[in-house]
């Protein structure tokens, strides 16, 4: 059975809450000034006796916990009831007999008890800063100590172990970090957030925010050819087909320092709403403007034909036997 809950979206599934909202992030306190309860599912290591490792949690930075861990070897399976039937009551007759309990994010589960079976439940006190949210968690067994490098003599030394524990996380925090990186940098596997983060790097934070899941992965992929162009029509031509999904074509008037940007078809969606974006991020002197298709016909007192518009009508003067292709051509004069 897995020992880890890394999504926020099975939370729900690997345990029981109480007084917890889910916020697509992660879970939340639902109302301030009251705690929220999370206690999980019981996780079967397969061995009697077994010496867990340790409890590492991804949690927001402002959230005030309490964390309890309980090792057994026997399931009753009354408790079991109780704890679906009401988790607020059985976490409160159950806190008390924890052989862990901490108020950080990791714990060692070595050395203040062992059993086949692990339970774990989290106390949220509070947590309102933006990101302060339970995402998951990673139940590790068995025991791993830094110390099987060192000579037998120094083996087998809780308070030693407890010590270079420390240092363990730490080496191993910064080595899962490392291992993470070329992830969070691939626009294609990093979360949103992360992604949000690569594109305010590219100087789209706050168009990230407001793009749709798969406009903000496109903005990534073409991001650093982009970026170089900044200022150029081929920018801005770039910019409004990746935001609105349709072809953008550009007619400039060099000696008037502006142009015009035209979208071929109806950005779907609601799309094109970001091409407000596009025209508060204009350079100072320069004048462009973003035009759709089908939805007008005038342009600063200049009319051109868009895609709903049609040529007067005409009388042909072609025989009925026709002539050469070569030989047609519209009359000079309307009448």
């Amino acid at each position: 059975m897995p020992t880890h809950c890394y999504s926020n979206a099975d939370l729900l599934n690997c345990g029981r809450q109480d007084g917890l909202r889910h916020t697509g992030e992660g879970l939340a306190v639902e109302r301030e000034g009251q705690s929220g309860i999370y206690v999980s599912r019981i996780y079967d290591s397969g061995r009697e006796g077994t010496q867990w490792n340790q409890l590492c949690l991804d949690i927001g930075k402002g959230v005030l916990l309490q964390v309890y861990v309980w090792l057994f070897d026997r399931m009753e399976e009354s408790e079991e009831g109780l704890c679906q039937e009401d988790v607020r009551q059985w976490f409160t007759g159950k806190k008390a007999s924890a052989q862990y309990h901490s108020e950080y994010r990791n714990v060692l589960l070595f050395g203040h008890g062992r059993g086949r079976y692990a339970r774990i439940a989290i106390e949220i006190l509070s947590g309102s800063e933006t990101g302060a949210v339970f995402r998951g968690y990673d139940l590790s067994f068995p025991k791993e100590s830094f110390t099987q490098y060192l000579p037998a003599v120094y083996q087998n030394h809780i308070q030693l172990e407890r010590y270079l524990a420390v240092l363990q996380n730490i080496y191993l925090e910064l080595e899962e970090e490392v291992d993470k990186l070329p992830e969070r940098l691939d626009h294609a596997l990093c979360s949103r957030r992360q992604a949000v983060r690569l594109a305010g790097w590219l100087g789209w934070g706050e168009l990230a925010w407001q793009v749709e899941k798969d406009t903000l992965r496109k903005l990534l992929q073409t991001g650093t050819a982009l970026t170089g162009k900044k200022g150029t029509c081929a920018y801005y031509v770039g910019m409004a087909e990746i935001l609105t999904g349709q072809k953008a074509v550009m007619i400039e008037e060099p000696e008037k320092c502006r142009a015009v940007v035209f979208i071929l078809e109806q950005p779907e969606n609601g799309r094109e709403r970001h091409l407000e974006w596009l025209r508060k991020n204009v350079p100072i002197g320069i004048e462009i403007d973003f035009i759709i298709l089908h939805k007008t016909d005038r342009l600063d007192g200049q009319y051109f034909l868009d895609r709903t518009s049609c040529l007067s009508e005409y009388e042909s003067e072609l025989t009925e036997s026709g002539c050469p292709i070569e030989n047609l051509r519209l009359s000079d004069s309307l009448e």
